[in-house]
């Protein structure tokens, strides 16, 4: 097979960084996008007779109703986005980023499509299954992009891999430019003929992968071996060594930070007893469960206190950013502070995934990991905390600290699987625990019929208990972190 050259192998990875950009976590743009569907009337036959008004500019308010089946857009999407990245990793392995690549550009093609009709009936509702297709879509494009971090041998691995990354974790940005141009356009583009014309990325999407993308995955060998840059057959995303000098663990970190496991079965290829030495050195945390089956463990309180940490924080998040309006509207007080500050949040978040990529990872290889741990509670109680004052300023470092906790979540999970559990059973173990976590954020649905319903409009009751369970599961994961550390010193 004729190697690519290195012009070649740099306008893969430059388009790979564009259209994670653009299709891979488009959905959670939700809150640029959905000022934008009650201006539109979407939903809006939902309403109670003389429920529906016009605020003071003149624009369309939201109703219960409406607001209720909006946000269930969201909570279904992201769902399907966590649930995804499990049966995403085996449909990479059998089929390679070409085919998983292509398969995520023609979910994009159908959701987009759907969701641009608007079709509904009393059996099929075209911007439900749009967007949850469309959420489809971003996991497969996403994670088909990693292995390009071995396009060079190993070499800028970490930089590649945290570009890609932070490429998803900005990628609400459509969503973001659509709103600006909405509203300087008082209406234009509809939401048919954006999402119709959005059709152009999926598109160019297919022809990029047909006639510059690899069809196999990059292999980098480790070690001392020479490495081989041609396209191999089925081959997974071999963290970086501490040889190519993007430190491993945070070049593991990165590659998870959206949420995604991307490793199979050739990881089994790493000795983990030689890996776990080398990186003990720094953290005594590693290798507390290296070269013991994932199905076992499963059964250690390791997995379980992980996996409720991301259930919690998860959900957290999530509803978070499908209640921002609302609940900027309900501690400020008055809905056009609220409208302003929902606009700046949704330009904040992929801001946040871009800057916070670099600044997780550099805590990740320069501290402990029980410090990291201490930087996501910090971080989670701060942005609760002060997103329930009245206060605009207290309201924005809210946010701020809200879009860094963000990919420090992902980034935490994904570094606590590799250092304790290993990186043959990564993919299993970051899989399951992200599976469950989307599950378990279906209460968002619910939750958002609580609050606008029998607790009329208060966020404050959910907030503490969010807060409250936040506190508990991180700092649990914390303290066993901190006994495992001290016993082993």
């Amino acid at each position: 097979m004729t190697e690519a050259s290195p012009a070649r192998k740099l306008a893969q990875i430059l388009f790979a960084i564009f259209f994670c950009l653009l299709c891979s976590g488009l959905i959670f743009g939700f809150a640029a996008l959905k000022p934008i569907l009650v201006q539109e009337g979407v939903y809006s036959e939902l309403c109670r007779v003389g429920e529906r008004k016009r605020d003071e500019e003149g624009k369309w308010r939201v109703c219960e109703n409406q607001d209720l089946r909006l946000d269930l857009l969201f909570t279904l999407a992201s769902v399907a986005t966590s649930v995804a990245g499990f049966p995403t990793g085996f449909t990479l392995d059998a089929l390679g980023p070409r085919k998983t690549t292509l398969i995520g550009a023609c979910l994009m093609i159908f959701g987009s499509t759907l969701f641009g009709s608007g079709y509904q009936s009393s059996w099929f509702d075209a911007y439900l299954w749009g967007y949850f297709f469309i959420a489809l879509g971003g996991p497969l494009i996403c994670l088909s992009s990693f292995h390009l971090s071995n396009a060079f041998g190993g070499a800028h691995a970490g930089l590649i891999l945290s570009a890609v990354t932070g490429s998803f974790d900005a990628s609400s940005i459509p969503f973001v430019i659509y709103q600006i141009v909405y509203r300087k356009t008082e209406g234009f583009p509809n939401v048919k003929t954006f999402f119709w014309s959005y059709l152009i990325i999926p598109l160019l999407l297919v022809v990029e992968q047909l006639l510059i993308a690899p069809e196999h995955t990059y292999q980098r060998r480790s070690g001392n071996e020479v490495a081989d840059e041609t396209p191999t057959e089925r081959d997974s995303l071999l963290p970086p060594s501490e040889d190519d000098g993007a430190g491993s663990s945070a070049a593991l970190a990165a590659a998870g930070a959206s949420g995604f496991s991307g490793f199979s079965h050739a990881i089994e290829t790493i000795d983990e007893e030689v890996m776990a030495k080398k990186l003990a050195k720094k953290d005594t945390l590693t290798g507390t469960l290296y070269n013991i089956p994932a199905h076992e463990q499963m059964k250690t309180k390791w997995f379980w206190l992980l996996t409720a940490f991301v259930c919690v924080h998860m959900t957290r998040v999530n509803f978070f950013i499908l209640s921002v309006d609302s609940q900027l509207e309900h501690f400020t007080g008055s809905r056009l502070r609220a409208e302003a500050l929902t606009r700046l949040f949704s330009v904040m978040l992929p801001l946040g995934g871009i800057l916070g990529i670099p600044a997780v990872g550099f805590l990740i290889d320069t501290r402990p990991f029980r410090d990291v741990m201490i930087t996501a509670l910090v971080f989670g109680i701060a942005f609760g905390m002060l997103g329930m004052t009245s206060s605009e300023w207290s309201q924005i470092l809210g946010m701020g600290f809200f879009v860094v906790f963000r990919p420090l979540l992902y980034t935490s999970v994904s570094e606590c699987v590799a250092k304790i559990m290993g990186f043959a059973s990564f993919g299993t173990i970051y899989g399951a625990a992200m599976t469950i976590s989307g599950i378990f954020a279906l209460i968002n649905a619910p939750l958002d019929v609580l609050v606008k319903g029998t607790l009329e409009g208060d966020y404050v009751p959910l907030n503490f208990v969010f807060i409250l369970l936040g506190f508990l599961t991180s700092g649990a994961l914390v303290f066993a972190i901190w006994r495992q550390t001290r016993a082993t010193v």
